[in-house]
């Protein structure tokens, strides 16, 4: 049997460990006690987040992963500037966390470490383990597709935290949105080190803008996905066999 086949179960396995601690560990630091997922962000270090990265770079270093999860640098430099639309869409959501003021120098470092972690989290989960599992099985246009469906159902989850099933209906389409374009990153860079940098900018200025400022992302998270969708143009047939043996 191929060797890489087996990624695809050993992945789903990791997964399930994985979103075992994000559920455990968000319940655990709620108390019993419903709230918002910005005034958690805010309130104090999520220390799950950081059993969680201890584990996955744990699993990976034993798997010896570490090339096959994207853990390394850009085949060509010259490729980061396919970066550029999601730089814009940063630079806007920073225009609207300038104009609504920024928090204390305390919440603003606890959001930042704390979005950090997240960022490196979920990038090592669903763009890193679960992709090259699926895209071992399935090849690369697949994979896009089950892993940005899997990262959009599990924002579902937020509302064990939050009590709020609608809300995290939107968070939830807001996260399928974003695990197209990233993933296509991640495929067009062969790397996922920027794409982990910019989960975390993400994460972070989007704690930090007011929530009436939600629905004024869904335009560029939108265009990101067609943007993420024309990357990919490539990659749904005769080219999915070379990249998948790269991997």
């Amino acid at each position: 049997m191929n060797v890489s086949r087996k990624s695809w179960p050993i992945s789903l396995v990791i997964f399930i460990v994985w979103l075992s601690f994000i559920v455990v560990g968000g319940l655990l630091q709620i108390k019993g006690l419903h709230i918002q997922l910005e005034k958690l962000v805010e309130k104090q270090i999520i220390f799950g987040e950081l059993v969680e990265i201890i584990f996955l770079t744990g699993v990976i270093t034993y798997l010896r992963w570490w090339p096959k999860v994207g853990l390394k640098s850009p085949n060509n430099l010259r490729d980061l500037h396919l970066l550029w639309p999601p730089a814009l869409s940063l630079l806007f959501m920073l225009m609207i966390v300038l104009y609504t003021n920024l928090p204390s120098i305390r919440v603003l470092m606890i959001v930042i470490i704390n979005t950090l972690m997240i960022g490196i989290s979920e990038e090592l989960m669903f763009r890193g383990i679960l992709f090259y599992g699926a895209s071992s099985s399935f090849g690369i246009w697949r994979a896009v597709w089950i892993t940005a469906i899997i990262f959009g159902s599990v924002h579902i989850l937020n509302s064990l935290i939050t009590g709020d099933f609608r809300a995290s209906i939107l968070q939830a389409f807001f996260a399928g949105t974003f695990g197209i374009w990233t993933a296509a990153l991640r495929i067009r860079l062969n790397t996922i080190i920027p794409v982990i940098i910019i989960h975390w900018l993400w994460d972070c200025l989007a704690f930090l803008t007011n929530s009436i400022w939600d629905l004024a992302l869904l335009p560029f998270s939108l265009v990101l996905s067609i943007y993420g969708l024309w990357l990919l143009q490539n990659y749904r047939h005769g080219e999915i066999e070379l990249l998948r043996d790269q991997y």
